[in-house]
């Protein structure tokens, strides 16, 4: 997984040195994440934060790079008479997208689109059935490709922004305050 992470990492490095626009900015975020389906089952609130870079195609219409991290805290199921308590969950998305700009360029109103993979790690509690019950415990992880259409507004530094996150069965509603750092 450290290896996936750092070739991508590699190619969004390489990306961002040739965009031919001058218009390129990095921004740092605060995330929420607030699950929906299935996962609202098992997951609690999300919190987080992320790394964004962002950069010119047209007037417009812009390129961006992300990664992040959120992590939502575990909830107990219930099935039945059965209780399963389940612990944190975390995910690492690493998505490329685009932006486009409503009335005036990287200012106001904005619709965008993210495609990547993200990197998801969760506790697995299995019913031990010897004598004694209980639970016994491990941990797993896996990688799915994830798409979170989603709207904005940009201001000034400032860029507020909601997605819905469609990674298989762990969707959930993003929102992000970022803080733009660079020219425009």
């Amino acid at each position: 997984m450290k290896l996936k992470t750092l070739i991508i990492l590699a190619i969004l490095s390489v990306g961002c040195s040739l965009s031919s626009k001058t218009y390129a900015q990095f921004s740092v975020g605060a995330e929420l994440g607030l699950p929906i389906g299935n996962f609202s089952d098992i997951a609690g609130a999300g919190f987080g934060g992320s790394l964004r870079y962002e950069a010119g195609i047209s007037d417009k219409l812009n390129w961006t790079g992300s990664i992040g991290y959120l992590s939502f805290s575990g909830k107990n199921f219930t099935a039945g008479n059965v209780t399963i308590p389940f612990g944190n969950s975390s995910i690492v998305p690493l998505v490329g997208g685009i932006k486009y700009y409503f009335s005036e360029a990287n200012n106001g109103f904005y619709g965008s689109a993210d495609l990547g993979l993200n990197f998801i790690s969760y506790y697995v509690y299995t019913y031990n059935s010897g004598n004694g019950g209980g639970y016994n415990t491990s941990t797993a992880s896996t990688s799915r490709v994830g798409f979170a259409p989603g709207i904005g507004y940009r201001t000034g530094n400032w860029d507020f922004s909601g997605k819905f996150n469609i990674i298989s069965d762990l969707n959930y509603f993003g929102v992000r305050v970022g803080y733009l750092f660079g020219g425009k």
